[in-house]
């Protein structure tokens, strides 16, 4: 996941506040990865090279794009090879800046294999200017024609001085970087292990080509540089900018991110003859004068008692502005006091600060956050989302951030902001009346689990149906022979299972709920080449009017007949007959 303090491309219309929406431009990567000598050569301390790793993760995101349908636009460039582009020598333009397309999986894997080999397509070795490099992918973007949003250069290399003992290369270098950061390009170093367990030293070069590159561990395996490779070229888009109001004449602003969202269901209708977009418009006619009504001719009525209270349009709307769009600051409450697990009343948000409205915000966010981190409390506010709406009320709840072991973000700081139900909402359920288990019953489901109690992450486990469906996707876009087989992660280790508890469970079956019990069956597929077999030797054998009606159905289905649904065992034996002739 993407970390939330990285920079973001802010959507066209900020008065929106939905869980999905349309970005407002497509975004531009360009990976250039390096062709020196240390990233073809592999030792002891890593299990490939590193060039081979970096051509994987960059395979991986390019079929990411292309069965995702994503419209952002990728490239490959490499350096330190032995070819040329527009005059500038060890540099070559392996993949140009367009949108992802299945003959670019294959040039991917064609390069990859030959790194395997120890000898690139373009060579290795060749010693080229980092100042170049720049000027290339910088007039890859500007030759663009699409309008793209952001843009950022994704940089692959072990090597951390590559410029050599040439100082006036590292100084153009350092000049063109600041050029291409106020043309809004970002640039970003995915350092990968050195040789020999060396360390990568960024205070050589890229800690001045690139004043905001974290200090992170090398990756040393394909999954973490994969997921550092998402991070850094997934773009979150905030879903809001509103001002959080603290006090009468104080307030900061906020930017605000759904954590997740449903995607849904185009709500376009086509025309089944042309294929065209049908379109529905709502007209007001009077039924007694046939006259359209005009929406300034409309009014509307509320029914108090014996009278009916009637508004015109614009009074209707004018009563829905009765609070300007924002977060306002209620108070504050314990945290264990104010945030029940049931009074989460719909999904969360993550807040997070921005200087686009008030300068200063980030430094008080940051306060506030730190405040009530301290003394375990949270804020009570009142959310408008956009202006028109009741609002509703919610708590922020705070988060500090969290690294790895890596250096690697865990989690963001910032608040999460639960939305609270109102009272109606809240009503007593009434349970069904069950048995007290006894203490000893309870002592031992506590030691059963204790035994099966291990770690468990979500984002570890897929589904591996939508995991199949992508592998078979992949598949037929890119042109493959065979479809790849994914393990499926949900199925559990029974063998582990009755290692580690195997006596407590039996007791606990002994015990509390008893031999006697009746297990449900399991449902079973039923084997439709087995049931076409043995159709087939009871037509052989000419008994297949001793069949019940559920069998021949069956056979039917198996089979594919075509026969009506209301077909009675006759119809059903003569279709069989005449299927097997």
């Amino acid at each position: 996941m993407a970390s939330f303090l990285d920079d973001d491309l802010d959507s066209d219309n900020e008065d929106e506040f939905e869980e999905s929406f349309t970005p407002s431009a497509s975004n531009g990567t360009l990976f250039v990865v390096d062709c020196s000598d240390d990233m073809i050569v592999k030792d002891e301390t890593i299990a490939a090279s590193q060039i081979a790793l970096s051509m994987e993760a960059i395979k991986n995101t390019y079929c990411n794009k292309l069965i995702g349908g994503s419209s952002d636009y990728l490239g490959v460039v490499l350096c330190g090879c032995n070819a040329s582009t527009d005059g500038c020598p060890g540099i070559q333009v392996l993949l140009p800046l367009e949108q992802p397309q299945k003959q670019d999986i294959t040039v991917l894997e064609e390069f990859r294999e030959s790194c395997k080999n120890r000898e690139p397509k373009y060579g290795h070795g060749q010693v080229y200017k980092p100042h170049e490099l720049l000027w290339t992918c910088s007039s890859l973007f500007t030759s663009n024609k699409k309008k793209l949003g952001h843009r950022q250069v994704l940089i692959f290399t072990n090597v951390p001085k590559p410029y050599g003992l040439d100082e006036e290369a590292r100084k153009h270098a350092i000049k063109k970087s600041r050029d291409m950061s106020e043309l809004g390009i970002t640039i970003h170093m995915l350092n990968l292990n050195p040789l020999n367990g060396a360390q990568f030293d960024l205070k050589l070069f890229y800690q001045d080509l690139i004043p905001d590159q974290e200090v992170i561990r090398p990756a040393t395996d394909l999954d973490t540089l994969s997921t550092r490779v998402h991070r850094r070229e997934t773009k979150l888009r905030r879903m809001a900018n509103l001002p959080f109001v603290v006090g009468d004449d104080f307030a900061i602003g906020v930017e605000c991110y759904s954590l997740f969202g449903s995607v849904k269901i185009p709500s376009k209708s086509l025309n089944s003859v042309s294929n065209n977009v049908v379109t529905c418009r709502t007209t007001l006619v009077n039924p007694e004068t046939r006259q359209v009504i005009l929406p300034h001719e409309q009014f509307r009525s509320v029914q108090f008692g014996t009278e009916k209270v009637v508004f015109t349009s614009l009074e209707s709307e004018q009563m829905k502005l009765q609070t300007d769009k924002g977060i306002y600051l209620v108070g504050f409450q314990p945290s264990a006091k104010a945030c029940k697990l049931h009074h989460v009343a719909g999904k969360a948000l993550f807040v997070r600060p921005s200087e686009n409205l008030y300068k200063g915000s980030n430094a008080f966010f940051m306060a506030l956050l730190e405040r009530c981190t301290a003394r375990d409390v949270v804020a009570l506010v009142h959310c408008v989302p956009r202006a028109g709406d009741v609002g509703y009320m919610g708590v922020l709840m705070p988060q500090i951030e969290v690294r790895d072991e890596l250096n690697e973000q865990v989690k963001a700081a910032g608040f999460y902001l639960i939305r609270l139900p109102f009272v109606d909402d809240i009503r007593p359920l009434e349970y069904e009346a069950t048995v007290e288990p006894s203490a000893a019953e309870i002592e031992l489901g506590g030691k059963l689990v204790k035994k099966l109690k291990a770690r468990y992450e979500t984002s570890a486990i897929d589904n591996p149906d939508n995991q199949q469906f992508q592998k078979t996707l992949e598949a037929l876009a890119l042109e493959h022979d065979t479809i790849v087989a994914t393990d499926d992660l949900t199925e559990p280790d029974t063998a582990q299972i009755d290692s580690r508890a195997g006596d407590v469970i039996e007791e606990f079956q002994k015990k509390v709920i008893g031999f006697d019990y009746a297990v449900p069956k399991e449902y079973r597929k039923p084997d439709y080449k087995e049931i076409m077999a043995k159709m087939q030797n009871v037509h052989l054998q000419g008994s297949v009017k001793k069949c019940t009606v559920a069998d021949l159905r069956l056979f039917a289905k198996a089979a594919r007949l075509k026969v009506p649904s209301t077909a009675n065992k006759g119809q059903l034996v003569e279709a069989i007959s005449a299927f097997f002739g």
